[in-house]
């Protein structure tokens, strides 16, 4: 019995570090992810320098930029529709 236990945890052991890819299959998930992160840093970025170039005192500046940073995704919604000077002209 303790041979199949220790048998048991090396094959687990194995199986974990072998990646089991089938050829056929290709997986688009990830692509559009990588996509869609990279339009979303993009996006925080020109935030972010739109943020720094703001008339804005130095700490509301830094209080926007950590909230988007750490918050990206609602950190920009929330910047962009609360956080952005409003020009009224009617």
């Amino acid at each position: 019995m303790g041979l199949l236990i220790n048998f048991t945890t090396v094959l687990v052991l194995l199986l974990g570090c072998v990646k089991c890819v089938s050829a056929d299959a290709y997986y688009i998930g990830p692509t559009i992810g990588g996509i869609l992160g990279l339009i979303i840093l993009i996006l925080d970025i020109i935030a972010a320098i739109e943020i720094l170039r703001s008339g804005k005192p130095m700490v509301e500046k830094l209080l926007w930029i950590l909230f988007i940073i750490f918050c990206p995704i609602i950190g920009l919604i929330v910047y962009l529709l609360c956080g952005r000077a409003r020009s009224v002209g009617i």
